[in-house]
């Protein structure tokens, strides 16, 4: 009897143990906090109700794509819905998974590069045209840094051909051309909105898109929950319920869709061509 009731206890302390299992997930406060926190605190709730297992799940904020590969790279946070650059980085090496990627109420779950520059200025031909100039991007993105460095010829550097301005985000890369900080800015497809910025214009894109926004987790969460997260995540679209309502509307998305390593071959092959070595990248 008295093993019978230790067995038992061991079953409920083991029980008890897994239920209270806590993620970690790290958001970007260069997005608009007021928008992000309460988008990601709704999933994280969805995803609680949907897998009982999951106790909790916490936000941690990053300034920018570095931090949060830093925070992902050093342990400090389990998964993360990750830029295409640092995604493919990260599953090249084997130390994340890719589970789902949103697709928007327009239908699209991926982006490209594009070309942006003031009206005026003749269509994109290539590297000769940044040459000399001050060309805006987001750092480690296959829609910045990575697209605008494939371009250039093997063993040349950046610096040699043209001025590099850092931007914390899409939007502030192209805001820079408008302020005349950068002569061109290199961003995400779905961040540019020509009616915003009348005096600029779409002039270059990439010829191959990349998975947009993949939620990625560390090898050991994927082997606790990264089923149960996909299964949750890949019913959202056809979840009729208040939960699942809120998570779509703020998301701005239909659902998800399951995404794996070969979704990545164009962002690979990107990389490749940047000169980025992935084994050795450090953030």
């Amino acid at each position: 009897m008295k093993r019978a009731v230790f067995a038992l206890a061991v079953l409920l302390a083991a029980a008890s143990a897994h239920a209270a299992d806590t993620l970690h997930f790290v958001i970007m406060s260069s997005e608009d906090p007021k928008k992000e926190g309460p988008k990601y605190t709704a999933l994280a709730e969805y995803l609680k109700t949907a897998i009982p297992q999951i106790g909790e799940i916490q936000l941690r904020v990053a300034k920018d794509y570095p931090e949060a590969a830093k925070l992902f790279q050093g342990g400090e946070v389990e998964g993360m819905f990750s830029g295409s650059f640092v995604a493919a980085n990260f599953i090249k090496r084997e130390v994340a998974k890719p589970l789902v990627r949103p697709v928007l109420t327009s239908g699209a779950s991926t982006y490209k590069a594009y070309v942006i520059a003031r009206k005026g200025t003749k269509p994109f031909a290539g590297i000769g045209d940044f040459r000399g100039r001050k060309v805006a991007y987001t750092l480690i993105a296959s829609s910045g840094e990575a697209f605008v460095r494939s371009l250039l010829a093997a063993g040349e550097k950046p610096e040699n051909v043209y001025t590099p301005v850092p931007a914390a985000s899409h939007l502030l890369a192209i805001n820079a051309v408008q302020s005349g900080a950068a002569d061109y800015a290199v961003v995400k497809n779905m961040t540019w909105d020509p009616a915003k910025y009348p005096d600029l214009a779409l002039v270059g894109e990439d010829g191959g898109e990349n998975p947009n926004n993949t939620l990625i987790l560390s090898n050991a969460a994927f082997a606790r929950h990264g089923e149960q997260i996909k299964g949750a995540l890949l019913r959202l679209e056809s979840d009729a319920g208040a939960q699942a309502a809120e998570v779509k509307k703020l998301f701005g998305i239909r659902g998800f869709v399951p995404t794996s390593s070969a979704d990545f071959a164009h962002t690979f092959a990107l990389i490749e061509r940047s000169g980025f070595n992935t084994e050795a990248f450090s953030f």
